[in-house]
């Protein structure tokens, strides 16, 4: 960007500075960018910045003497370059380095380029290069739509509200439509997003849908280049559409931006004006405009975006701690019940070693049921108590222990139930296999579980083996069995809580569905991975990867 001088002229002496966009503030202040030092001057005179679409503002700061550019006092006005400011007594010029990117200064766009070619409308683009500055009406009229985008809290509400607004301070009929993306065909009627026809409310019956009419030729051009573009109103004929019809007996003129590109579709301003009411330096009035509009709705999007996010992490905090709590509760509760549950299997063993007296057969046989359930569901409320517990800590006591000796406890532990079906029970662990760091209980308990989970299911005469390696800084484990298998539309959920397979709750009516979802919970604490493959009749392989330190405590 060019850098941009403020020359200043005094009484005694002419001083330059450099321009900050951010703005310089002029008076005689302590606190001022600039010490003008003259007591006609205010303590905070003028402020002189650059705005969005490039162009450098001052203002008057509500200063006694006011500002003034070329003899009329303002309040606020773009300025060009060699302009004349004059804060009394002082003169003001801004100097502009030509930049490659806009050419040797600026031109004023003095009249509009439209013309007539009979039944073919003419196209004319915005050309940057022709860089014109806002009138103070035009100025006064795009300050006021920016402060009534400024009041919008909702993306829905910015089209009906930016056209609403410019179509009372310019008098005439502005809409926003939606068109397909350049590479489609254009619709005979657009979809029309907002619509408004200025400031006079009889001329609101002029809107009914036979009377609306927009130019293909004109929206075509704007959907094709990312810069305004202007068409003459006279009636088009073969395949083009005619522009509004306002007045047919006067001509119009028609302008047209890009104010939203979704990628699919492009969002255009559309005003049509009478010829003869259309203000000078329109284009850069158009193009100002829909670049506000651009940005707005960027800001309301992302604001509301925001908004909905902070929503939605207000209530996963909120769900976090009902989670929490429930956990607890969970835990207090299954912690009672066990108390009750080992009171209940004392009574229960002293019941039935006779040492209260002989049983008949069938007193025998119901205490034996009793002890029976109750030993289930012990292991129920054990693992129920033991999932929320890891649950509710997230964490565990880490330190180094052996692998291989923890691998050892639990097939010792699978190894009579095993030889009660004539299982086959084997394993292979690489000499490699040594120490880990990690929670020893927890990850013989996951062992444990999944191993009698494999004899379980396990049919007699069959096998169940363990294999474990190292892999550079992960272990591998893997557990397979000849049973029954998991059903494929059963894999995904076999680690949900309190889910069970078909086949399973067929073979073994009693279960808690809750072992696998603690193998997992296991697994994933200590940073790992557990995964399945089964065939139905075949067997199961569950595999883990366990990293040998956990990175937390790298």
């Amino acid at each position: 960007m060019a850098k941009s001088k403020l020359i200043i002229s005094g009484a005694s002496q002419t001083k330059e500075i450099l321009l900050d966009p951010k703005g310089v503030t002029l008076g005689r202040g302590l606190n001022c960018d600039v010490v003008l030092n003259n007591s006609e001057v205010s303590r905070h005179h003028a402020r002189i910045y650059r705005d969005l679409f490039g162009r450098w503002i001052v203002e008057d700061l509500e200063s006694r003497n006011g500002v003034f550019v070329e003899g009329q006092r303002i309040k606020a006005q773009a300025v060009l370059p060699d302009q004349k400011i004059s804060i009394p007594p002082f003169t003001l010029c801004l100097s502009e380095a030509a930049d490659a990117q806009r050419g040797a200064g600026t031109s004023i766009r003095t009249q509009m380029q439209v013309v007539d070619k009979g039944s073919q409308e003419d196209i004319v683009s915005y050309e940057p290069s022709h860089v014109s500055e806002l009138s103070p009406d035009l100025m006064h009229y795009f300050n006021e739509f920016t402060d009534h985008l400024l009041e919008l809290s909702s993306p829905s509400e910015l089209y009906p509200e930016a056209c609403s607004c410019l179509a009372r301070l310019l008098d005439t009929l502005v809409a926003i439509v939606r068109l397909p993306c350049g590479s489609s065909a254009l619709p005979a009627s657009p979809e029309i997003l907002a619509c408004h026809f200025g400031a006079d409310e009889a001329k609101v019956s002029l809107l009914r849908a036979p009377l609306l009419h927009f130019s293909k030729r004109v929206l075509d051009a704007v959907r094709t280049q990312d810069v305004p573009v202007m068409a003459g109103s006279r009636p088009s004929s073969g395949q083009n559409i005619e522009l509004t019809v306002i007045d047919t007996d006067e001509p119009h003129v028609v302008f047209s931006a890009r104010v939203n590109d979704m990628g699919r579709n492009i969002d255009a301003l559309y005003i049509d004006t009478l010829e003869s009411k259309a203000p000078k330096q329109m284009f850069d009035l158009v193009e100002a405009v829909a670049r506000q509009i651009n940005l707005t709705q960027k800001n309301l999007f992302f604001a509301a975006l925001e908004k909905r996010e902070k929503a939605l992490r207000d209530a996963n905090i909120s769900l976090q701690e009902k989670d929490r709590i429930k956990d607890e509760y969970v835990s207090r509760v299954t912690h009672d019940i066990k108390g009750h549950l080992t009171a209940i299997q004392n009574s229960l063993h002293i019941a039935t070693d006779k040492s209260t007296g002989p049983l008949n057969a069938k007193q025998a046989d119901t205490l034996g049921q009793a002890q029976r359930r109750t030993a289930q569901l012990r292991d129920f409320v054990h693992e129920l108590l033991s999932l929320t517990q890891m649950r509710l800590s997230g964490q565990f006591k880490a330190a180094p222990f052996s692998l291989s000796h923890t691998i050892e406890r639990a097939l010792a532990a699978v190894e009579n139930p095993a030889k009660d079906k004539s299982i086959s029970l084997t394993s292979n662990i690489d000499p490699s296999v040594g120490q880990i760091v990690g929670d020893r209980l927890s990850i013989n308990e996951m062992l444990t579980n999944l191993l009698f989970n494999a004899v379980k299911y396990t049919p007699e005469n069959r096998s169940v083996h363990l294999e474990a390696k190292s892999r550079g800084d992960y272990i591998d484990i893997k557990i397979s069995d000849t049973g029954i298998g998991i059903p494929q539309d059963d894999i995904a959920h076999i680690f949900d809580e309190f889910f069970r397979a078909g086949n399973a709750r067929e073979m073994e009516k009693d279960g808690t569905g809750l072992g696998l979802s603690i193998v997992k919970q296991i697994i994933e604490t200590h940073e790992g991975k557990i995964s399945a493959a089964s065939q139905i009749g075949q067997g199961t392989v569950f595999t883990i990867e366990l990293p040998k330190r956990i990175s937390m405590l790298s």
